[in-house]
């Protein structure tokens, strides 16, 4: 997949421009030099190792910012607050 090789570009040029060797990163990102080696080339790797990875690189907050926060539909929100007075009789 072409994402997955951009990514693993990404991830690369990122260890590079922080001067780190791939055992060094791996090593603080506590995957395997493999699984690192496997993210950098675009091949799949499991989701924790994505964000050890990024977390290590200092870039963990990208995973809080791929998708959009939950919102609560105005019927789940009444739901959730129970039944509530209309009016003063």
């Amino acid at each position: 997949m072409k994402a997955l090789e951009e990514l693993g570009r990404r991830v690369r040029r990122e260890r590079i421009a922080q001067g780190l060797k791939q055992k060094e990163l791996s090593a603080k990102a506590a995957v395997s030099a493999d699984a690192l080696s496997s993210l950098e080339n675009g091949r799949p790797v499991t989701t924790q190792t994505l964000a050890k990875v990024l977390w290590a690189l200092g870039h963990g907050e990208a995973l809080e910012n791929l998708l959009p926060p939950a919102v609560v539909s105005p019927i789940d929100l009444q739901k959730l607050q129970g039944k509530q007075r209309q009016r003063v009789r």
